[in-house]
């Protein structure tokens, strides 16, 4: 599962927790080691915005995490041993730690540590300037003012993400996976009256609009799926081709008409239409199925002009990004 991330990061050196020898590209590379919290969690694929101190500096998705080893200087107090020390510009004793203890010099502790380097120079983009520091704090999961990589809920950064950093986003979104069912969890979300009540209401609102949706599509298509040629009412569902969480967009041109499997398969980008040629394909971990009968046919549109074909461009990037291994 891809999370999102906010790292701090100093062009230079980069102090933390005591330990010294960070050297960031902000926008390339970021480089942390086995003792900083998170370490292990960060993967290939997440979405990360970089900051410094006082501003944010980029949005990226990781390309390529290389592990290596090595020696670092950790940093300690000489009274009581803390790693949690800083440097102080403008006073003496230059050194103070989180303890109160002031000093000309800290003690040296060499350790070997396992060395990451997260690259994402392809995909990196400036934000726009309304996506600030202190908002991003404000979209941590966990907050904590000791950690260089924090956990981040993307939804509340929706509203300060510009077009281009929208395109990471829908990549994002594209690549989550169905959750495990779990009652016990529905239950405590909702844990008011009223909070039960407006998820009811919302509810209900989706599915009148998804009613039209349906309507619009078979008056377009027809009672049958686009893909099979199956014609019972009842297994036929209206599958959008852009999600319609980011888009809200229930127009004909953003979806088919699917046979419920065949819609699952096309949410979860192991069935892409060619914008080109309106060719179905499914992926290859599909073909030793039943589904190989109807890998390379084409999608039927009944005479009218068919999907809108930036919509099926962008699910077909999310089709190919998919591979061939299973979900």
């Amino acid at each position: 599962m891809n999370r999102v991330w906010s790292l701090l990061t100093i062009d230079g050196d980069r102090q933390y927790g005591g330990n010294t020898g960070y050297r960031d590209d902000p926008g390339a590379v970021y480089r942390y080691d086995s003792d900083v919290a998170n370490h292990l969690r960060v993967q290939i694929g997440d979405i990360i915005f970089v900051r410094s101190r006082s501003e944010v500096l980029g949005i990226a998705e990781i390309e390529s995490i290389s592990e290596g080893a090595g020696p670092k200087d950790r940093l300690r107090c000489p009274e009581c041993n803390a790693t949690n020390i800083k440097r102080r510009i403008t006073r003496m004793p230059p050194w103070a730690c989180k303890n109160g203890h002031f000093f000309s010099e800290p003690i040296n502790d060499p350790v070997r540590v396992t060395t990451y380097e997260a690259r994402y120079a392809n995909s990196f983009r400036p934000v726009s300037p309304e996506l600030t520091v202190s908002r991003l704090h404000e979209a941590v999961l966990r907050p904590s003012d000791q950690m260089s990589i924090k956990e981040l809920d993307l939804s509340r950064l929706e509203p300060f993400l510009d077009n281009t950093a929208f395109a990471l986003l829908r990549r994002y979104v594209r690549r989550m996976q169905v959750p495990e069912e779990n009652r016990s969890r529905l239950q405590d979300d909702f844990p008011s009256i009223v909070a039960r009540r407006r998820r009811v209401l919302r509810e209900i609102s989706l599915r009148r609009g998804q009613s039209q949706f349906r309507e619009r599509l078979v008056r377009r298509y027809g009672m049958r799926c686009q893909i099979s040629g199956y014609g019972f009412a009842a297994a036929l569902e209206a599958a959008h081709i852009r999600p319609y969480a980011i888009h809200e967009d229930n127009g004909a041109g953003n979806g088919l008409l699917l046979r419920s499997d065949l819609h699952t398969l096309f949410d979860l980008g192991f069935i892409g239409v060619d914008p080109c040629t309106l060719r179905v394909s499914f992926n290859p971990a599909c073909l030793c199925t039943e589904y190989a009968a109807y890998d390379g046919i084409a999608l039927s549109i009944n005479g009218s002009s068919g999907p809108d074909p930036k919509a099926l461009e962008e699910h077909w990037e999310f089709f190919q990004s998919r591979g061939s291994g299973d979900e």
